[in-house]
């Protein structure tokens, strides 16, 4: 028909006709495209063909695409003429921008062209040269590479590694795509080709300016992995493992999935040869199959996509098994990737938590798979690094009597480890020690951190004789014993450490004599050690061990005249009759003005008090209102500084009680009644860096026998704990004395913990455990002194709302005490046990009934109150309050064994009594009591004593604070007591025996750490209430739009919304993202298996919601070309991923593409690496917590709402 329509054209004129119609082409969208093609066939010469292929390529250039797909579609020939065409296009352009010195190119591929490319003169730039060259990829996406040339393949080639160096992100994809494509034509990708690919993803993943770029390279590498082609084995090097290694441990999220995907590929190729196969086998049994390899570098990058993709501690505490095996001579994956996987993890960018747990592994199985230097440079870029901070040495501190600091000591175990193991190997022992040296002279690690390593080290040498350091390792050894910037214990160990380190090692080689230092450091050692061995028969010199032999400063020579007029001052006070007051106000007031300005230094600290507070002294301060006035100042300036020095704490308070109790009218003069109270508050606790000293003075004196004098109290004095006791007994002896200061004392706590709010707080900074105890000691001493059933009522309600058990226990002890001192007022007990209003308060309740049982076991009870008591705790057994009803049976037991041994007949006698008792006895429960039941017993005769007061097993009935003092604090200060004469008051309660802790309960300690609690508590919020008419509560506002909301318009945009879960596996998951993309108008849902719907989870949660929106199957392997396909058809691919790129939801930044399709990753590994370098952008949801992640519906969910909210259409049309 067209042939004949031709004929009727005259000759002449026909060319020039369908040269007319070509010209159109596009005009009318792809309409004309099939009728201008068969004319073209029709045209006479090759000239005017040549017209109808360059007016689609220009369409192409300028972005209509369409009518050039068309024509290929029509005729093949025309396609393969058009890809020869846009092969020199894409050439001539892309030299262009390669040789344009303003062209947009990021990434400069000079290095990476083809010789023939390379050396072209200077070419124009081409306007719009970088959209031309973007829209002709677009074509070749499309288009078959089979029967290209070499010629143009080689142009094609050139041209899409320059271009990928651009930096519009949609050239780059397509270049990406076609160089892909380019490689799959075998017949020219020669080996050469495949050299030139690898190189350019190496300077696309070495680009340190473009993030976008260095993604790009990796996008490219998993891409070209994947092509089945021989060539590739011969590229599999050192240099290309180390590169991937590099993008597991440094790379961002996305790049680190790429990576796992690429080694997955190219374990799998690798095994294929025996040549590449020793690249990553690491096994000697050379008979393993390579089915056992591909199987445990799986099991490799499993773990690593737990540890460094979820990211969830859980998850990782579960790996541990496979890392040991990882680490172990059975595993046949290489060593450089578990350094790899454990650098990654120890990155200060990963959680302290993951990071702990790694490191604390290494510590924990002595962390070594080879001999290889590849170790040393794991410990030290990143096993160091993290193991060394500060943070770890300070949090694992322990308090006790062999204070340790756990990090630290596990540490030291580490480097002795593996020194002693690796003792026969000369070469790797030596990095080893020049490691550990390196970092103690660089002397920039946290301060102890140093101690604990030089430790390691020391122990190492101790233990193996075969262990020997060179000449350079001991002058580093020796210079280290003039390490002057530590503090004063540690300072000390280090010095002994190096010059001990030395000396050892000279036994072993006499190399080191070479070295002036080290000479000289071995000289020190023995001196120190012949000092050492005349003590005890001649002291040791004053001061730190290091500054034994140096030269004093002047600071240290102004300290030591202060010292020296301390012990002038009392000295002359002492053998002097007659005493100038004037005189030892001034020199009094010219010590502090020393200590003031040399900052408080230890040694003058510790004396001063003594002088300060010596009887004689605080004697004179009474007649002399100056001195008294200074005397006073300076005692609550001492005070005020043991805040922060709680080694100052012993001196002062001791000096106070030897003070009051030699001179009794000096309690008001030294303020008494504050003092107690300040500590009551706000008692001193070591500091940090005390703690750490105390750890570091018993290392000290484990280096040799001889050190074991340098203990805590060499250089700080007694502990705190005896300033604790001291104050404990101080306040125990005041009632015969200065009755008023424990009434008014005894009244500020009660009235404190009165007033507090209802419920109160648990732990508050104005209540600690210290007051209560006090409370005992002084209610003990000044219920003579008191209105007793008014002062009772403030226990009682103090015990009626207060949770905490241990407070409970101590106020129990308080009300206890006085009803036994007043047998009188036991009657209200009673009167609160029968009281009709018990269920308000259970708790009170319980309490009221221990302290009634408490009363009726001491000596002097009488069994009418017994009788009382069983018959109120009866009906309380049958109460519908838990709390109440337990109590009362756990009670009645205990008073009818009371009961027996006292022979009451009141009791035993009673039936009803008896077979009640003999009830709750026979119960299991009886038998086994909780632990609780067992730590707050409490005698108030027996256990009425000192030491129960402060280390009862009733410690242990919380955590918040460990006991300030032990009884053996007090037996150490009764020992110093040497000034103690028959005048001084007597405590009001005996020391006491050792606790003797029940069985059940020796297992529990005692020792615990104060742990931070909520300042206050928070109520639940009050329900609002209801004004006027009760709403309805509704499902949606759907079914109320208006009839335009439901016409075409609204749908034809949410039709522009593809979801894509094809990645989700759980159905009750499937259903919720079928849910809401139904709710929010997604157009398709893509799912891995169209049968799902069929699952009873998908159902509960889809709500039916499937039959209402169309649900297509798109199996995993089939997701990333569809993708690529819809990016071709003009889609954008928007990923809900957690990466570097990604862009976070609801910012200026996150606008998102009108036309998308929306993908969702897997419940536990996310999107994959493939479908990931698919996507044109990856979104995140800004969050505020620490669990980092969302359910895949939720965070769906939240995504298609701002999709909607950016994209919605309103019945107004705007």
């Amino acid at each position: 028909m067209l042939k004949a329509l031709l004929r009727r054209v005259p000759q002449g004129e026909r060319d020039d006709a369908i040269r007319e119609i070509i010209a159109g082409i596009g005009d009318n969208g792809v309409l004309d495209v099939g009728l201008s093609t068969s004319l073209a066939a029709e045209l006479s010469d090759d000239t005017a063909r040549q017209i109808f292929q360059d007016r689609l390529l220009d369409l192409l250039e300028s972005g209509k695409v369409d009518p050039a797909v068309a024509a290929s579609a029509v005729n093949v020939s025309i396609q393969h003429k058009l890809v020869q065409a846009i092969a020199q296009r894409l050439h001539e352009l892309a030299c262009r921008l390669q040789h344009n010195p303003d062209a947009d190119i990021v990434v400069c591929m000079t290095e990476v062209m083809p010789k023939h490319l390379s050396g072209l003169s200077e070419i124009d730039p081409v306007k719009n040269c970088m959209t031309k060259c973007g829209n002709l990829l677009l074509f070749l996406r499309s288009a078959s590479l089979q029967a290209i040339e070499q010629p143009n393949f080689d142009r094609l080639f050139g041209a899409v590694i320059i271009l990928l160096g651009s930096s519009d992100t949609a050239v780059c994809v397509g270049a990406r795509d076609m160089l892909i494509s380019l490689s799959g034509v075998l017949p020219y990708m020669t080996f050469e080709r495949h050299s030139l690919t690898w190189l350019c993803v190496q300077i696309l993943i070495a680009e340190q300016s473009s993030p976008y770029h260095r993604t790009l390279g990796y996008s490219i590498w998993l891409r070209w992995i994947r092509i089945p082609d021989d060539e590739l084995y011969s590229l599999f090097n050192s240099t290309y493992w180390e590169l991937l290694q590099h993008g597991l441990q440094f790379g961002d999220t996305e790049c680190r999935k790429m990576c796992l995907a690429i080694l997955r590929r190219s374990v799998t190729v690798a095994a294929n040869t025996d040549f590449t196969m020793a690249s990553i086998f690491s096994a000697h049994d050379s008979s393993t199959g390579r089915e056992v390899v591909i199987a445990q570098y799986e099991r490799f990058c499993t773990v690593c996509e737990t540890m460094l993709l979820g990211r969830y501690l859980n998850q990782i505490l579960d790996c541990e098994q496979d890392l040991s095996f990882l680490a172990s001579s059975a595993s046949m994956v290489k060593s450089e990737w578990l350094y790899t996987l454990l650098a990654s993890v120890l990155h200060p960018k990963m959680q302290d938590a993951n990071r702990n747990f790694v490191g604390n592994w290494v510590i924990r199985c002595e962390f070594q798979p080879d001999a290889s230097e590849a170790f040393v440079a794991f410990l030290r870029s990143a096993f160091l690094p993290w193991a060394l901070q500060g943070s770890l040495f300070t949090s694992t501190l322990q308090k006790g009597t062999l204070p340790r600091c756990g990090h630290g000591d596990r540490l030291a175990q580490y480097f002795r480890s593996i020194l002693t193991r690796n003792a026969s190997n000369s070469v790797l022992s030596s990095q080893l020690i020049d490691l550990v040296l390196d970092l103690l002279s660089a002397r920039r690690s946290f301060a102890y951190a140093n101690v604990y390593l030089l430790e390691g080290l020391a122990r190492a040498h101790d233990e193996e004789c075969t262990l020997e350091l060179d000449v350079e390792q001991a002058e580093k050894v020796a210079a280290l014993s003039s390490w002057t910037a530590l503090p004063e214990v540690a300072q000390d160990y280090v010095f002994v450490r190096s010059l001990k380190l030395c000396g050892d090692n000279l036994f072993r080689t006499t190399e080191g004599l070479r070295k002036n230092a080290v000479v000289k450091a071995v000289t020190r050692w023995n001196q120190i050690q012949a000092m050492l061995d005349r003590f005890p028969g001649e002291p040791l010199p004053a001061g730190s061990i290091a500054s034994w032999s140096v030269e004093p400063s002047n600071r240290d020579i102004r300290e030591n005249a202060a010292l020296d007029l301390c012990h002038e001052l009392r000295k002359n006070m002492h053998s002097t009759a007659s005493l100038d007051i004037d005189v030892v106000h001034t020199k009094l007031l010219e010590i502090w003005n020393e200590l003031e300005y040399l900052e408080y230094p230890k040694a003058l600290l510790l004396t001063f008090p003594n002088t300060l507070l010596d009887p004689l002294l605080v004697e004179f301060s009474t007649a002399s209102t100056d001195l008294g006035k200074t005397v006073a100042d300076l005692v609550s300036k001492l005070q005020a500084l043991t805040a922060n020095r709680a080694y100052l704490m012993w001196p002062l308070v001791c000096g106070i009680r030897l003070a009051t109790m030699t001179v009794p009218s000096a309690a008001g003069l030294l303020n008494l009644k504050n003092v107690i109270s300040n500590y009551a508050d706000s008692l001193p606790a070591p500091t940090v860096d005390l703690r750490l000293e105390d750890a570091a003075a018993k290392m000290l004196q484990s280096v040799v026998p001889a050190l074991e004098v340098f203990s805590y109290e060499y250089y700080f004095g007694p502990r705190e704990t005896i300033g604790a006791a001291a104050l404990l007994d101080l306040a125990s002896r005041l009632g015969k004395t200065e009755p008023e200061i424990l009434v008014s004392l005894l009244n500020n706590i009660l009235d404190r913990w009165t007033s507090q709010s209802t419920p109160p707080s648990t732990a508050m900074p104005s209540k600690s455990t210290l007051q209560l105890q006090l409370a005992v000691l002084c209610c003990e001493q000044v219920l003579p002194h008191l209105d007793v059933e008014h002062a009772l009522r403030r226990p009682h309600h103090i015990l009626s709302i207060e949770n905490l058990p241990r407070h409970r226990y101590l106020l129990g002890w308080i009300v206890a005490r006085i009803y036994f001192k007043r047998d009188d007022l036991k009657t209200r007990l009673i009167t609160d046990l029968t009281s009709k209003d018990h269920h308000s308060n259970p708790k009170y309740l319980a309490a009221i009934m221990k302290i009634c049982v408490m009363l009726a076991q001491v000596e002097g009870a009488k069994a009418d109150f017994a009788l009382q008591l069983a018959t109120a705790i009866i009906p309380l057994a049958a109460s519908s309050k838990v709390i109440i009803r337990h109590e009362a049976q756990w009670q009645f037991p205990s008073l009818m064994g009371i009961a027996r041994s006292r022979g009451w007949p009141e009791l035993t006698d009673n039936v009803a009594f008896t077979a009640l008792d003999d009830y709750i006895r026979s119960l299991e429960r009886f038998e086994q009591p909780p632990l609780e039941r067992l730590l707050d017993r409490f005698d108030p005769v027996k256990d009425h004593t000192l030491t129960n007061l402060v280390e009862g097993p009733w410690y242990s009935l919380d955590t918040t604070q460990a006991p300030i003092c032990r009884r053996a604090d007090f037996v150490g200060l009764y020992r110093r007591d040497e000034h103690a004469t028959d005048d001084w008051p007597t405590p009001c309660i005996p020391l006491g025996p050792p606790v003797v802790l029940p069985e059940e309960v020796e297992a529990v300690t005692t020792m615990v750490s104060e742990t931070s609690l909520p300042d206050k508590s928070r109520a639940a919020p009050e329900p609002t209430q209801s004004v006027g008419a009760r709403a309805l509560q509704t499902k949606g506002t759907a079914y109320t739009a208006s009839a335009d909301m439901q016409d075409g318009r609204k749908r034809a945009m949410f039709a522009q919304l593809i979801m894509v879960a094809s990645l989700v596996d759980n159905p009750y998951n499937l259903g919720g993202l079928s849910r809401v993309s139904e709710v929010f108008g997604a157009s398709q849902l893509l799912v891995q298996n169209q049968k799902v719907t069929s699952n009873k989870d998908f159902q509960s949660t889809a709500v039916s919601s499937h039959l209402h929106l169309p649900l297509l199957e798109l199996s995993g392997p089939d997701i990333a070309p569809y993708l690529a396909s819809k990016r071709n058809e003009g889609w954008s691919i928007v990923g809900i991923e957690q990466t570097d790129r990604s862009v976070v939801l609801g910012s200026e930044q996150c606008k998102l593409p009108e036309q998308i399709v929306l993908v969702v990753g897997s419940e536990k590994e996310g999107i994959s690496a493939l479908v990931l370098s698919e996507c044109d952008m990856l979104v995140e949801i800004p969050q505020h917590g620490v669990t980092r992640s969302l359910n895949v519906q939720n965070a769906a969910a939240i995504v298609l709402y701002e999709y909607s909210r950016q994209h919605s259409v309103t019945s107004t049309g705007k």
